[in-house]
């Protein structure tokens, strides 16, 4: 979706840059529920051994991408410019704060400003579920409040983009939702018919879309787009519950499968292959595919390099830390 929204006519590929809010609803419900497992299984939760995890999972990567942006990128995009207070910012785990304050920067590091909200959740979320574990419904409650204040406070005082797209107080909706969906999962699992999921399924795709096409991150529609949007992300979020797909099933589960395992990777290197290959200086629709085309299976191509040669031996690592296992949705 977030490739799509980089590479295609804004008409085609209207919602796609709201694949990030669906990250956000897909993260927090995946911690929240293997939290929740943990306290039930362990009795506490080992909040140092969660911090130890994130870090093996997500830092090896975002720094390593960070110091190439530095260091290397400008050699694959010649407008690569990355200044010191946004490589201190991202260093620190506030990029998208600084997006905030300056804009995004013209580098291919630009779209780790979410990696940086992920990492201000993990930082605060464990801690949150030590204290109120049996009252999460509240505290979710309360970061939709706090999310809908922030956007209706930054809409009056007239914010432009992205001060509200990337500011982590005005994008709490989904990581709520998302929390709310575990919580609601733990107490009983959610079975839905075949034809239920297909309704949430193509109305989730069809409120992005028109999310993508009427909405806007800006303004008044703000207040209306961002719940809307993360509603469309829990019904797609739901329509997938409980679902397996087993690697033995064929060839197009199994790729799909390792496009998962491996979606960390294409996220941190797609913008590095769309600005390497020029696709957005590309006005003939043909070309502008073939060069799409060619970023996308170059991404491909590095991320699964990076997950089987760089990231493993970490994750590896991480297995060493792990309380409770973590399962398909």
């Amino acid at each position: 979706m977030v490739f799509a929204s980089h590479t295609v006519p804004v008409s085609t590929a209207a919602g796609g840059a709201f694949g990030v809010d669906l990250f956000f609803t897909l993260s927090s419900f995946l911690i929240t529920t293997l939290l929740l497992r943990e306290s039930s299984v362990c009795g506490a939760l080992d909040v140092t051994a969660f911090y130890l995890r994130r870090v093996l999972r997500i830092l090896p990567l975002y720094f390593g991408f960070l110091l190439a942006a530095t260091t290397l990128a400008r050699s694959l995009v010649p407008d690569e410019n990355l200044p010191l207070k946004y490589v201190v910012a991202f260093a620190l785990l506030c990029g998208n704060w600084a997006c905030v304050l300056w804009g995004y920067p013209q580098s291919v590091a630009s779209p780790l400003w979410s990696v940086s909200i992920e990492e201000q959740f993990y930082l605060c979320w464990p801690l949150i579920m030590r204290r109120w574990v049996h009252r999460l419904t509240m505290v979710a409650v309360g970061l939709l409040l706090v999310s809908f204040v922030t956007r209706l406070c930054l809409v009056l005082h007239g914010a432009i983009h992205p001060q509200i797209w990337c500011n982590t107080l005005a994008r709490l909706d989904p990581i709520a939702c998302g929390a709310l969906l575990a919580v609601r999962q733990d107490k009983r699992e959610i079975s839905l018919s075949p034809g239920i999921r297909v309704a949430l399924l193509l109305g989730g795709c069809g409120v992005l879309t028109a999310a993508g096409h009427f909405g806007d991150v800006v303004g008044i529609k703000a207040l209306v787009t961002f719940p809307a949007v993360t509603a469309a992300c829990v019904a797609l979020l739901v329509a997938t519950l409980s679902l397996q797909m087993a690697p033995g099933r064929g060839p197009v589960v199994r790729a799909l499968v390792h496009l998962g395992r491996i979606s960390y990777g294409l996220y941190v290197f797609h913008s590095l292959f769309i600005l390497a290959f020029g696709v957005s200086s590309s006005h003939a629709p043909l070309a502008r595919l073939m060069r799409a085309m060619a970023a996308l299976l170059a991404t491909i191509v590095v991320a699964a390099g990076s997950y089987h040669w760089f990231e493993r031996p970490f994750l590896r690592l991480k297995e060493s830390f792990t309380h409770v296992r973590s399962r398909p949705i």
